[in-house]
């Protein structure tokens, strides 16, 4: 699926400003990578869900749920990032110190997203019927990463 595969090379963007210290970058691509996920999980929800079929492997709610957890960790881990700005790291140590902090700090989320997608490619996209997400996804633009 190209949206997953936007959101993902967003974030991995991300996470390489991370490793590089460049926190205020980081900060800026996360905060387009959140925007992204947004517009992308809302348009899962509004108009893929309510279309998949009762006998389909896995319920809405299942999908909704993990929307709700993706959430809550890119919020969570986006505090985490606030917090090394609004004390950015004075020498070279530090700086990786902060960017390791980061870095684990992504990594469930990181996991739960993949866990997410796979979901949704081994069910959701099989589920639904191939006209309506080319209707769906084709009627969104989205900006190359």
């Amino acid at each position: 699926m190209r949206e997953h595969e936007r959101l993902e090379a967003q974030l991995q963007a991300h996470l390489l400003a991370v490793i590089g210290g460049e926190f205020a970058e980081a900060a800026a691509r996360l905060a387009d990578w959140r925007t992204a996920l947004s517009a992308h999980i809302a348009v899962e929800e509004r108009e893929l869900l309510p279309h998949l079929p009762l006998e389909a492997r896995w319920a809405a709610r299942v999908y909704l749920q993990e929307h709700e957890r993706i959430a809550l960790l890119a919020d969570e881990y986006a505090t985490r990032l606030a917090q090394v700005l609004a004390d950015p790291p004075a020498d070279e140590l530090t700086r990786r110190r902060a960017a390791l902090w980061l870095i684990d700090a992504a990594h469930a989320l990181r996991h739960v997203l993949d866990h997410h997608h796979q979901r949704e490619h081994q069910a959701l996209a099989l589920e639904l019927p191939q006209a309506l997400q080319a209707r769906v996804w084709g009627a969104v633009i989205r900006p190359a990463p």
